[in-house]
């Protein structure tokens, strides 16, 4: 009977983020009568599939035991560089794309060897790197924002595939694809070792830094995607798009199951996370709350979350005493 009730506990709480959504759609269906139509709920998908993306970039990093806060910066990095590519250099969209993804590769390359180097926590490594970023940032756009984009790169974000829209294939097809890297590959396995007990990966043969590097490479990559989505969605490109999503997506990772301390989780975690933010966000527009609250509102969620994610940790750590006799 026990046993019954600890796997009904165990299942409850692996589902405990579906349930909160699906108690959100039902809250908000029932304040909004146009908060559950299908052009409302694609909509929030829509939105928010930039998000998603950064998300899974940073539960990368995150699962390895780091946190990076650059990555709001390296939106705006790759999206003012993407966007001059095609607008002063006049170069094809193709090789616009590819100099974008392989800049947001080189910021990644960057934060990982800070945080290697400088043999601290990356929260202090990206921390020095978000600034350095937002500079580089100002320096090429000159404060100056992008806009005319042609209809081609326009549709990367405005497009349809059907009833789907293009951002939300892109979201699907890098989430699909992390989540085979992180349950089929020998990375997947070395990333979760090296974030849920440094020491004994290190002992077992997994090269520490090389691992933690690649994660914030592959991170930099997904954030470089993200900007594509947000900058053609848009239609426009500056230095202040992406500021303050590094926050949105620690969120939306610790809701998701990503741990501070690294070595748990999983990517659908992190959709359901995004979806949560996603769902509040637009629920509350529709209630008539300003974008203010919303920031309360998410600032109360992100330290609860932080404070369940300790509660736990120190839950399962808990040492049981010795009751033996000697």
């Amino acid at each position: 009977m026990s046993a019954r009730r600890n796997r009904i506990q165990a299942k409850l709480k692996d589902n405990l983020m579906l349930l909160i959504l699906a108690m959100l759609l039902l809250v908000f269906g029932i304040m909004s009568p146009n908060f559950l139509t299908i052009k409302n709920l694609m909509n929030i998908c829509t939105q928010n599939a930039y998000l998603l993306v950064t998300a899974i970039g940073a539960g990368l990093v995150m699962i390895s035991g780091g946190l990076d806060l650059s990555s709001g910066q390296c939106l705006s990095v790759v999206g003012v560089c993407v966007a001059a590519f095609l607008q002063w250099a006049h170069f094809p969209i193709w090789m616009a794309l590819l100099l974008g993804l392989l800049i947001g590769v080189a910021l990644g390359f960057i934060n990982g060897m800070a945080a290697n180097l400088m043999q601290v926590h990356s929260m202090i490594a990206t921390l020095a790197t978000m600034t350095m970023f937002k500079g580089i940032s100002y320096t090429i756009s000159g404060s100056k924002s992008f806009f005319n984009f042609t209809q081609s790169y326009m549709d990367i974000g405005q497009g349809y595939i059907g009833m789907i829209s293009v951002p939300v294939v892109i979201a699907a097809v890098v989430a699909i694809l992390i989540h085979l890297v992180l349950e089929m590959t020998c990375f997947g396995r070395f990333l979760y070792a090296v974030g849920g007990n440094q020491e004994a990966a290190r002992l077992s043969g997994v090269k520490i830094r090389r691992v933690k590097l690649q994660a914030f490479v592959m991170a930099g990559a997904l954030y470089a995607v993200a900007a594509v989505i947000l900058t053609a969605r848009g239609g426009t490109a500056n230095s202040a798009i992406g500021a303050g999503t590094e926050f949105d997506a620690i969120t939306a990772c610790v809701l998701g199951g990503i741990s501070f301390n690294g070595g748990e989780g999983r990517i659908k975690g992190i959709v359901t996370g995004c979806l949560i933010l996603g769902v509040l966000s637009n629920g509350l527009q529709l209630a008539g709350l300003g974008i203010y609250i919303q920031y309360i509102i998410k600032g109360i969620i992100m330290m609860l979350s932080i404070g369940y994610d300790t509660y736990s940790k120190r839950k399962r750590t808990r040492k049981i005493p010795f009751s033996g006799k000697a």
